[in-house]
């Protein structure tokens, strides 16, 4: 495991996100909560659109800006159309007042998310 604190509890509140890189990868970072935070790669599955610039909803779900597709934050599975295509996850904690994520250890069997063509 190569746990890598990403950010100091005070620069995220409850409810912000943000993105950092790991291993080559953008990886968007939320605070859920006061004592809750997940990490999941940034890239929607549906037409590569950048997942940081999305919207958290109530039911801990990240909704992508272009085309509304839903995310479960804990699974990275869809929850609507149009993506159909999980996100990848990782594992994500907090503590000694930081956000760390551990890239290496993806808590589900996503594909990575290929680069636009564009």
């Amino acid at each position: 495991m190569a746990w890598e604190a990403v950010a100091d509890l005070d620069q995220l509140e409850e409810g912000d996100m943000m993105l950092v890189h790991l291993g080559g990868e953008p990886i968007c970072v939320i605070r859920l909560y006061e004592d809750e935070a997940v990490a999941v790669h940034n890239t929607c599955t549906h037409q590569q659109q950048p997942l940081n610039e999305g919207y958290l909803q109530e039911d801990d779900t990240l909704i992508c800006p272009a085309h509304n597709s839903c995310f479960d934050l804990r699974t990275g599975a869809p929850s609507g159309v149009p993506a159909v295509d999980p996100i990848p996850t990782y594992a994500c904690k907090i503590e000694d007042d930081a956000i760390w994520v551990d890239f290496e250890q993806q808590t589900n069997d996503a594909a990575i998310p290929h680069k636009p063509y564009h």
